[in-house]
C-alpha cells in the first residue's frame, strides 16, 4: 500500500513540475537585425595589373545577394563574354573573350549591390586594370563656382567617351581636381552638384559643366560650374543725371548690344544724338546731346547677356531734364599705382573716370624724370569712362617716368587737380616687350 502511494505521489510531482516548466517556455526571437553594410575588402590581382590572361577575384566583407551583382557591376570597355562564380564572400569574374590591346578597363561596383540581409554596398568603387600596357593619361585643373556657397559641396563627375558612353564616375570636392589613368582617346568631362540629392542633374536649380578634351599625356582643363540661365535680359530703369548724362540699368550684366537710339516720345519722334557710351556689368552710361523737359523713348537692340541669352529689342520711356552738370569729373581708379614698377617697356596706363570724357577734353604728358624728355602717348581706349594709354615708343629700363593727366567733362567742368603717376620700368632681358 505504501509503495502504491509513493508511485502516485511521484507521478503527481512529475506532472506538476512539467506543467510549471511549460508555463515559462519562450519562442525563438531570431536575434538582432544586421545593419552593417558590406564593402569590398580587396581585389586580386592588384589594381592596375595586366588582366589579359587572368580572372578577377573580388573579396567582400560579408555574403552578397548574388542577383544584385548582375545589374550592380559596370565594365568599360564592355566585356560581353564573362562568367560570375562564387565561393562564400569571394566573387570571381572569369573573362571569356580576348581583350583590346593596350587598353584600360574600368570595373565599377555600384552601391546598389546588396548584402544577403538587404544592406547596400557601403560605397561605389571603380577599379582600373589594363590589357597590356597601362595608359596613364590625365586631366587636371581648377574648379570655379558661380555661387560661393557651392564650394564645399561634393561634385558628381562623369567621364564619357566622345559618343557619350559612360566610362566611370567619381565624386570630387574643393577647388582643384585630377583624373588619372585614361585611355588614348577623346573624353567628355561632365560635372554637376546634386543639390537635392536625387542622383540626377536638374537644369533649373543645379550648376553644370561639360566639355570634350583629349588628355594626350597630361592635359589641363578648368571646370566652371554655372547655373543654366534662360531668362532674357531686359531694360530695368533709367536715371537722368543731368541734361546730357543718362545711366541705364539692365536686369543683369550685359556683354554687348548692337544698336541704341533715343527719340522723343511724341508724334514727331525727334532723334537725340548719342555722343558716347560706356558699358560695365549691368549699367550703361550715355553722353547725349542736350535733353529738354520732354518724355523720351530709348530703344536698344540685340541685348546679349553673359550666357548668350538675347533680347532682340527692348525700350523704356523716361522724362528728360534741363539741369546742367556743374560737378567736375574725378579719377575713380588708376593703374599703375604711383611709386610702383612696371615689367614692360610699353606699359598700359589705365584711368577710370567718374563720367564719360571725350578725347578732346583730356591733356596728358609723359616725362622721363632724369632727362626731362617728353614721350609721345597713344590712346588705346577713349571717349569713355575708361581710358587706356601707352607710350608710343619703348621706355628706358630703370628710368623713372611721370605721367600726368588733366580732364574736363563735356559741360566744361575741370578736374580739381591733375592726376600724377610716377613709375619705374624694370624689365629683365628675356622680356622683350
Amino acid at each position: 500500500m505504501k509503495i502504491a502511494k509513493l508511485i502516485i505521489t511521484f507521478f503527481l510531482f512529475i506532472l506538476i513540475f512539467g506543467s510549471a516548466s511549460c508555463g515559462h517556455k519562450k519562442n525563438p526571437t531570431g536575434g538582432k537585425k544586421d545593419t552593417i553594410q558590406p564593402e569590398i575588402v580587396s581585389v586580386i590581382p592588384d589594381e592596375y595589373s595586366d588582366i589579359s590572361d587572368s580572372n578577377i577575384e573580388v573579396i567582400f566583407s560579408k555574403p552578397i545577394e548574388r542577383n544584385t551583382i548582375l545589374s550592380g557591376i559596370y565594365i568599360y570597355p564592355p566585356i560581353l563574354k564573362k562568367k560570375y562564380t562564387w565561393d562564400g564572400n569571394i566573387l570571381t569574374i572569369k573573362i571569356l573573350e580576348e581583350l583590346e590591346k593596350n587598353t584600360n578597363y574600368y570595373f565599377t561596383f555600384s552601391d546598389k549591390i546588396k548584402g544577403e540581409h538587404g544592406n547596400f554596398l557601403i560605397e561605389s568603387s571603380t577599379f582600373i586594370f589594363a590589357s597590356g600596357k597601362l595608359n596613364e593619361n590625365r586631366i587636371s585643373g581648377n574648379i570655379f563656382y558661380e555661387e560661393i556657397e557651392d564650394k564645399n559641396k561634393p561634385i558628381q563627375m562623369t567621364i564619357l567617351t566622345a559618343d557619350s558612353t559612360e566610362i566611370f564616375s567619381l565624386i570630387v570636392k574643393g577647388e582643384t581636381y585630377l583624373i588619372e589613368d585614361l585611355n588614348n582617346v577623346e573624353h567628355i568631362v561632365r560635372a554637376y552638384i546634386d543639390k537635392n540629392k536625387n542622383q540626377r542633374y536638374d537644369n533649373e536649380s543645379e550648376p553644370y559643366f561639360q566639355k570634350s578634351i583629349d588628355p594626350a599625356g597630361s592635359a589641363t582643363m578648368d571646370i566652371s560650374l554655372a547655373y543654366a540661365d534662360t531668362v532674357k535680359p531686359q531694360l530695368k530703369s533709367t536715371n537722368v543725371i543731368c541734361n546730357n548724362n543718362i545711366d541705364i540699368k539692365f536686369s543683369e550684366p550685359i556683354s554687348s548690344f548692337s544698336k541704341i537710339s533715343i527719340i522723343t516720345a511724341d508724334s514727331l519722334e525727334t532723334k537725340v544724338d548719342i555722343i558716347a557710351w560706356y558699358l560695365h556689368n549691368d549699367e550703361l552710361s550715355l553722353l547725349t546731346a542736350d535733353l529738354d523737359t520732354l518724355k523720351y523713348k530709348i530703344q536698344i537692340s540685340d541685348i546679349l547677356d553673359l550666357k548668350n541669352n538675347m533680347t532682340s529689342e527692348d525700350s523704356l520711356i523716361f522724362d528728360g531734364i534741363s539741369l546742367q552738370d556743374t560737378i567736375p569729373p574725378e579719377v575713380i581708379s588708376s593703374n599703375p599705382r604711383t611709386g610702383s614698377s612696371v615689367n614692360s617697356f610699353l606699359p598700359e596706363i589705365s584711368i577710370l573716370f567718374s563720367e564719360i570724357i571725350l578725347e578732346d577734353d583730356i591733356e596728358t604728358k609723359l616725362i622721363e624724370v632724369e632727362t626731362g624728355n617728353i614721350e609721345d602717348i597713344v590712346i588705346l581706349n577713349k571717349n569713355s569712362k575708361h581710358y587706356i594709354l601707352s607710350p608710343q615708343h619703348r621706355l628706358n629700363n630703370y628710368s623713372s617716368y611721370k605721367f600726368t593727366i588733366q580732364a574736363k567733362d563735356s559741360n566744361g567742368n575741370v578736374m580739381t587737380k591733375p592726376l600724377e603717376i610716377v613709375f619705374l620700368p624694370i624689365v629683365r632681358k628675356m622680356n622683350k616687350k
